[in-house]
């Protein structure tokens, strides 16, 4: 048992590690193509934070632990609005962004609606699964969601995150030709070595201590590949840049809807379990909270006290699965 969760452990520092390379490479050519700094910072970054999700995603279908897949992007969005926002502002409180909270976050409750219809939609005998039209219906929305982002971006011409990210990496992204293959070369065989060991352990450790594979995906997995998203949001609150955190969560979480279940559906549909239910309204209800948090705080800013109230309620959460 021991072995096998070090085996896990050495899988999300080769995930992360991997991801990190990619997303090196893959600013370094935008660059060299003359790509605006702002798409850089929505495209690239933003899929780079997922590429660990995406690629466990991706060995997970083709492996067939269909309760995995969804397990981790429901999980991996629960972490996101109540660990990882909880954990930041007990470094600095979180500022609310008002487009955020009238915008994203309701489109975000809509993805989770839309995957809610489209697990209870399609049976096979007496399994509920999710098909690769469907699949390819929750890749359409991440597609649009990326497009409105850009456009509503250009719009209100508000780039500071992605301006400082970019300005911060500039620097130390322009590599050689050479350079760039070679990180490519290890990001891939990070990310896909990384996934073979989480995934891998996950299912044994699972079956060992007679824990579902949605359970897993859901806890340790979710927990582990959130952790880009964790040293992002610490870093953010020390530069005191947290004015727009919610809304990268926001946005990854889409993404984390749409991209991570619609890959998975398309490569292979997948076995829908009733449990996940309970999880995408529990998600929903999380959802309206923020919202209602941004509403009544004068501030609109997340304090400490109320960081240790999502941190409690994401542990709840997780006992109570137990």
């Amino acid at each position: 048992m021991v072995l096998k969760i070090l085996l896990i452990i050495i899988g999300f520092i080769f995930l992360i590690k991997g991801a990190d390379l990619l997303v090196k490479a893959a600013i370094s050519i935008a660059k060299r193509f003359g790509l605006s700094e702002m798409l850089i910072g929505l495209t690239i970054l933003a899929v780079g934070t997922s590429l660990p999700e995406i690629f466990i995603t991706v060995t997970s279908s083709i492996d067939g632990h269909h309760s995995l897949i969804i397990g981790n992007a429901i999980g991996s969005c629960i972490c996101n609005f109540l660990f990882v926002i909880g954990i930041t502002s007990l470094v600095r409180p979180i500022k609310f962004d008002k487009r955020i909270v009238k915008r994203h976050l309701p489109i975000g409750i809509a993805a989770m609606i839309l995957l809610l219809f489209l697990g209870n939609t399609k049976t096979l005998g007496d399994v509920k699964v999710i098909t690769r039209w469907q699949g390819v219906i929750l890749l359409l929305g991440m597609v649009i969601y990326i497009i409105y982002s850009i456009y509503e971006e250009k719009k209100v011409k508000n780039e500071k995150i992605d301006e400082e990210i970019i300005k911060e990496v500039e620097s130390k992204e322009n590599y050689s030709v050479s350079m760039i293959i070679i990180y490519i070369i290890l990001g891939i065989l990070g990310l896909k070595f990384g996934a073979d060991f989480v995934v891998d352990n996950s299912i044994i450790i699972a079956k060992d201590l007679g824990l579902s594979e949605g359970f897993i995906g859901m806890t340790i997995i979710a927990i582990g590949t959130s952790l880009p998203e964790i040293i992002t949001g610490i870093i953010s609150a020390r530069k005191n840049e947290t004015d727009l955190l919610l809304g990268n969560i926001s946005g990854s979480n889409i993404i984390n809807l749409c991209l991570l279940i619609g890959i998975g559906a398309v490569i292979n549909p997948l076995t829908y379990a009733p449990e996940f239910n309970i999880s995408i309204l529990f998600l929903i209800g999380v959802t309206i909270f923020l919202q209602l948090l941004a509403t009544i705080n004068k501030n609109s800013e997340l304090d400490r006290k109320r960081g240790i109230v999502l941190i409690i309620a994401y542990f709840v959460y997780i006992f109570s699965m137990v």
